[in-house]
């Protein structure tokens, strides 16, 4: 067993070996924790022996995993010897001990070869075994360990460049329709556990899935960050941007056969020099890469290079198609015809071997120190090419010539791959369209740089160097650091630029910036920072003081802070090295005077200094929402609402200028007008007339991200009737998803976000698809597309405003409850709405906290808990001086609990509800608000609590404010 230090994305750490002594076959077993050991050998030898082998000896080290009395006993009981070493002698395991150190040597050069991450290294190792269990050893008399186990020899042809790209195969039966394009990009990860395929990593989702039908193209890769990040978001909850089209790197080598593998005998065997002068027993066969063209080209550098954005395969209106990213077609058949039809299956058994040369046959596959000496070539960057050309040649019985060897200036033979390469005659379009795509795509679909050099070669690379020099000037003007020369015992963080393109409400690019942004990773808690909390304001407090606004008939004027973060001191000791692009090369480093993007503790400092700024001006801030500051001048309010960078101004127009000249008095800002897109919601303002939030270009992304732009649309978001879904969220395992593209849990992360800003028709829908994100089924999958389709049909929606003619300031609150609703746990689902002057601003849709057996228990618990939010608001009101002309009335389609809440001494219904309830029997006692009956089908707060039928819910819908945004006011 094998502790490996790096985790992977299943969890694993530690590996297993187990080698037949006479066939000298590897079974290579991952695990989560060493305790795992003696489970997974009894297990194994449990099924030998069921398969009907003998085993006479189990051997092994001296470990506790393995040396203990459960294992001695089943041993025992099979009639199996059990022998161990004796401490600190690993000699006497020899034979696995050794396959132990050949096999992480592998795993090494493949990583590093195709320069994938560690964490990766669980699929590198099995594909290590896999090449391990066909490959000739020397103590097998040059057979192979597969040819002794199963009396055939292998196929080896099945062998492919582990980490290469791969084009996965949609079968027909899957195709949307005939004009989808059949392939996606996928990494080959290794050979299927169970089935004759392969298994390859979707680089677009993050899965790893077992297929048949898939093309190889050998001569590239994806970059190590992308798939990183990949699987950071797939299986981490990373939040890592990643770009629309993948970016692909040419492989230094194709592949590293190695010496102890398949090299001559001694008598031929030649010596490599590197650059540091030191021999290397090694056969090394260089080939270069192929261009599109077919004339062999000298590799500049065995450090992989971009994809240049000449060479890319993009479709002729400009979007990046995955299924042509692949620039080499070497790997891809020429005969017209179905995909599927042109694939060769890997076959491990059935197909029978080409015959090796001799001089294949003789060279012991288990030579660790060989195997050390390769892995450190690869690791140290030194040129070594692909051998499986020569391997190609030497099987069709092209021998090499020795003379050519003694004048090779390194004393090793090089040669160069004859098969000319042909492209793809299927994929011609795709070359006639190529120039017109990349104008198209260098005006409308252009990539967001990932580094400097990315940017740089960018078509737009002018305007990224004019951001590049304004952000490095910003940060100068503001003396954000100073150089000092590398104290000893400092640690120096390390920093990233960070390019976006920013765009207006319709998706345009406005302006390109470009940001440093430290490594707030790679800092440590009580060493560099401490406390990182920074209230932002609550979405139920932007639409508030946008109401009053309309009320009041006030301006709404948006700002932004530039470069925010870089306005506050630094609270501790932090170095940095100098950025990229910028570097002096003096070797000094920065000592952070103020705060940068990127530290955990940046947010907070950005807060607080604004915050004692803003108090200095005369400015509250609100307890109720720490995001919320407020100031009266001569009888006319000014209300902030902050977000991050992200200011709301709502005054009359010479209170605008007043806040506006005092901000820039102290910190750079720029004027973005009337407030009309903030955080994704488009915002149309009409002072003391209408007002309106929407999102009518999120929704439309979201329906092209899920595939559902072109849908059927439906007339409500669920089905009347549709209850609780099957399964019980707490114990059910199993999450499928109907498209492998489409993730379950993205789309209701994404609804979450449309529900809490503008869209609360949908609240009921998105809450009940919430409760299975971690055992969702394909009918939960169903009813989230659903959602889909209902906004379909109602993407041009939005919260609509009308400044009513009453000067009346009132709130009116709605509640209700669904008892029972939880079919599982029989807790039942509250939901209520607040509105001022008619207008919707806070909802809920919930589960209740306790059980209740009654209705009028279950509506009692959501009147009470409808209290807290009337409470949070008066008490907002109170702070903000805002006065209420008529009192707050709660309405209710339950005439048993109003009596109960309106009764002081009358308990009976609700005794067994927690005390914590009684509240609202205290607030109507005296007198805060008043509750009053309504009749159910009155009740706006009844969608939120249950599917309705499409009259009802279109009826309730329109008394939330929820109706189409007006283009013109």
């Amino acid at each position: 067993m094998c502790y490996v230090g790096v985790g992977t994305y299943d969890g694993y750490q530690h590996f297993q070996l187990i080698q037949d002594e006479a066939t000298r076959w590897v079974w290579g077993f991952l695990m989560k924790a060493k305790e795992e050991a003696t489970g997974v050998a009894i297990s194994h030898v449990m099924w030998l022996l069921a398969q009907g082998h003998r085993i006479e000896v189990f051997a092994s080290d001296q470990g506790k995993e393995l040396v203990n009395k459960r294992m001695k006993t089943f041993l025992r009981a099979n009639g199996v010897e059990f022998l161990w070493t004796n401490a600190y002698s690993p000699e006497e395991n020899g034979l696995v001990e050794k396959m132990n150190g050949v096999l992480l040597a592998r795993v090494r050069s493949l990583l590093t070869t195709a320069h994938m991450p560690e964490s990766l290294w669980d699929e590198a190792f099995t594909f290590a075994v896999e090449v391990v269990n066909v490959s000739a050893s020397s103590g097998l008399d040059g057979d192979t360990p597969f040819a002794r186990r199963f009396g055939e020899r292998p196929d080896v042809g099945i062998m492919r460049v582990w980490g290469c790209v791969v084009h996965e195969f949609t079968p027909k039966v899957l195709r949307a329709n005939k004009l989808e394009n059949p392939g996606k990009l996928g990494l080959f990860l290794g050979f299927a556990k169970n089935s004759e395929g392969y298994r390859i990593l979707n680089l677009r989702t993050g899965d790893v899935r077992e297929r048949r039908s898939v093309e190889f193209n050998e001569d590239w890769t994806v970059e190590s960050s992308y798939v990183e990040h990949l699987l950071a978001n797939r299986y981490r909850r990373g939040r890592f941007n990643l770009p629309a089209v993948i970016p692909l790197v040419r492989l230094p080598v194709m592949a590293a056969v190695i010496h102890n593998e398949l090299t001559a005998p001694p008598a031929k065997r030649q010596r490599l020099t590197n650059a540091h002068g030191s021999g290397r027993s090694i056969v090394v066969v260089e080939q270069s890469p192929v261009s599109a063209g077919g004339s062999v080209t000298e590799p500049s550098s065995s450090t992989p290079a971009r994809v240049p954005l000449a060479d890319a395969k993009l479709s002729p209106f400009g979007e990046p198609q995955e299924e042509v990213e692949c620039l080499e077609h070497d790997q891809l058949h020429e005969e017209n015809g179905d995909p599927e039809e042109a694939v060769s299956v890997p076959n491990r058994r059935s197909t029978p071997l080409r015959e090796l040369p001799d001089s294949f046959q003789a060279q012991d596959v288990n030579d660790e120190d060989g195997e050390e000496e390769v892995a450190d070539v690869i690791a140290s960057g030194d040129s070594v090419r692909s051998c499986l050309s020569s391997v190609g040649d030497n099987l069709s019985g092209n021998e090499s010539d020795e003379d050519n060897d003694e004048d090779n200036g390194l004393g090793a033979s090089f040669r160069r791959s004859t098969r000319i390469r042909h492209p793809n005659v299927r994929l011609a379009d795709y070359e006639i369209e190529l120039p017109a795509s990349l104008v198209i795509q260098a005006v409308n679909a252009i990539l967001e740089p990932t580094s400097v050099e990315a940017a740089l070669e960018a078509p737009d690379a002018e305007k990224w160097v004019e951001a590049l020099n304004t952000e490095f000037a910003e940060l100068l003007r503001n003396n954000t650091w100073e150089l000092v020369e590398r104290p000893a015992d400092a640690k120096v963080l390390t920093s990233k630029w960070v390019f976006v393109r920013k765009r207006n409400a319709r998706g345009e690019v406005e302006r390109h910036r470009a940001r440093i942004t430290i490594k707030g990773c790679q800092q440590k808690y009580g060493l560099n920072f401490w406390e990182t909390y920074a209230p932002v304001v609550c979405a139920e407090g932007v639409k508030l003081v946008l109401l009053l606004a309309l009320h009041y008939g006030l301006e709404c004027r948006h700002i932004d802070f530039v470069t925010a973060f870089l306005n506050g001191p630094i609270d501790c000791e932090i170095y940095m090295k100098q950025p990229e692009f910028f570097d002096d090369g003096t070797g000094r480093v920065c000592r952070l005077l103020r705060s940068l993007y990127g530290l955990k503790q940046a947010p907070r400092i950005w807060y607080k200094t604004l915050d004692k700024y803003l108090r200095q001006c005369g400015f509250q801030r609100s307890k109720m929402d720490g995001g919320i500051y407020f100031r009266w001048v001569d009888e006319s309010p000014i209300f902030l609402t902050l977000y991050v960078d992200d200011i709301v101004i709502a005054a009359t127009t010479e209170n605008i200028k007043l806040v506006m000249d005092e901000l820039s008095r102290k910190f750079k800002i720029k004027d973005l007008g009337n407030v009309s897109h903030l955080l994704s919601m488009e915002i149309r303002y009409v002072p003391g007339k209408m007002l309106s939030i929407s999102q009518r270009g999120y929704v439309a992304q979201l329906l092209e991200r899920f595939k559902m732009a072109k849908c059927k649309a439906v007339p409500t978001p669920q089905v009347k009737g549709n209850f609780p879904l099957p399964g019980d969220p707490d114990k059910e395992p199993v999450c499928v998803n109907i498209d492998p593209d489409v993730d379950y849990q993205s789309i209701v992360g994404s609804l979450q976000y449309l529900v809490s800003c503008s869209r609360p028709d949908i609240t009921n829908a998105v809450r009940t698809l919430g409760k299975f994100l971690t055992c969702y089924t394909k009918e939960h999958f169903v009813l989230a597309k659903r959602v889909l389709r209902y906004l379909q049909g109602t993407r041009e929606f939005g919260l609509v405003w009308y400044k009513p003619d009453s000067p009346a300031m009132q709130l009116v609150a709605y509640a209700d409850a669904d008892l029972g609703n939880e079919k599982h746990d029989r807790r039942s689902i509250t939901g209520y709405v607040l509105q001022l002057n008619g207008c919707t601003f806070a909802y809920k849709s919930r589960k209740q906290s306790i059980v209740t057996d009654d209705t009028c228990s279950a509506e009692f618990v959501a009147d009470s808990e409808c209290s807290n939010l009337i409470m949070w608001t008066h008490n907002l009101f109170a702070e903000l001086k805002i006065e209420r002309t008529k009192k707050t009335v709660l309405f209710e389609d339950n005439r048993a609990a109003i009596h109960v809440i309106e009764e002081v001494s009358s308990g009976y219904k609700v005794r067994s509800v927690d005390l914590k309830f009684h509240k609202i029997k205290d607030f109507v006692e005296r007198g805060v608000f008043a509750i009053e009956y309504c009749p159910s089908e009155d009740n706006v707060a009844d969608i939120f609590t249950k599917p309705l039928g499409p009259q009802q819910f279109t009826k309730l819908r329109e008394r939330l404010n929820v109706s189409p945004v007006p283009d013109n006011q």
